[in-house]
């Protein structure tokens, strides 16, 4: 996965805040899943449509991180999403 990659969000996925955190619901499968952090500030990168580059440079401006780990974690994070089915990926 590259950093033009930009991710989408499929039907069967549904998302909602509740506090401070963004609960998914693969309808799929029945599976609930709970973000915050910077789980969550991803999500709500992919939710605007922002490509991996464009989260990684948001990621940075947001967190004292530098821009080499935050490019491992979002693409970590991003992949882990893929295989479970929550988002699909695009370049």
């Amino acid at each position: 996965m590259d950093l033009d990659t930009r991710l989408t969000i499929p039907p069967h996925v549904l998302s909602r805040l509740v506090g401070e955190e963004t609960v998914l619901l693969d309808l799929e499968s029945g599976v609930y899943f709970g973000l915050d952090g910077v789980g969550k500030f991803i999500w709500d990168s992919v939710s605007e449509g922002m490509s991996l580059a464009e989260t990684v440079d948001a990621i940075v401006a947001e967190y004292e991180v530098d821009d080499a780990q935050a490019r491992a974690d979002a693409v970590a994070f991003a992949s882990a999403l893929i295989e479970k089915g929550l988002v699909q990926g695009r370049g």
